[in-house]
C-alpha cells in the first residue's frame, strides 16, 4: 500500500500554518509573553496540534509503509528513525516533542510558561527539519 500524499500534504499544510502563528511570538520577550494568559493558552495549543500532526503523518507513513505497530508516540518516533524517514540526529528531538505533546494532554499544571516560550524562541525549526524530509521522501 502506499502512502497517502494528499493527505501528507495537508497535514503538513496545517504545520506549516500553525508555524507560521507560532512565529509571531517569536518577536516577543518572556515578560511580554507572560502579560497576556491567552498567548501562553494559545500557543500551548498550536504546539501541541503541530507536534500531533507530525506524529499523524509519522503513524500514517509507518502503516502504509509496514515498519510496524507503534505502542506510544515515542515508538512511533523510533521507527521513523529507524527507516530513514527522519535524520538519525533528529531522532531525540522528536521523542522530545512526542513526550512534551504527552505531558501538555495529560500533566498540562505542570507545564511553565517559560518553557513554552523557549520553544517558540529556540525550537520551532525543528519542525521545519521534519516537514523537510517528508517532503524529500514521498513528496519531491
Amino acid at each position: 500500500m502506499t502512502v497517502d500524499r494528499e493527505k501528507i500534504r495537508q497535514k503538513l499544510q496545517f504545520m506549516r500554518q500553525e508555524l507560521r502563528e507560532l512565529k509571531k511570538f517569536q518577536g516577543m520577550d518572556l515578560n511580554q509573553f507572560q502579560t497576556n494568559s491567552l498567548y501562553e493558552a494559545a500557543a500551548t495549543r498550536m504546539l501541541q496540534v503541530t507536534i500531533e500532526a507530525m506524529l499523524d503523518i509519522c503513524a500514517h507513513i509507518i502503516a502504509r509503509e509496514g515498519w510496524g505497530l507503534p505502542k506510544s508516540y515515542v515508538e512511533t518516533i523510533e521507527l521513523v528513525a529507524r527507516n530513514g524517514l527522519i535524520p538519525q540526529q533528529f531522532e531525540g528531538t522528536y521523542k522530545a516533542m512526542a513526550r512534551f505533546r504527552n505531558r501538555i494532554i495529560h500533566l498540562y499544571d505542570e507545564i511553565e510558561v517559560t518553557e513554552i516560550w523557549n520553544i517558540i524562541q529556540n525550537h520551532l525549526d525543528d519542525f521545519r527539519t521534519f516537514i523537510a524530509a517528508v517532503i524529500q521522501r514521498y513528496l519531491s
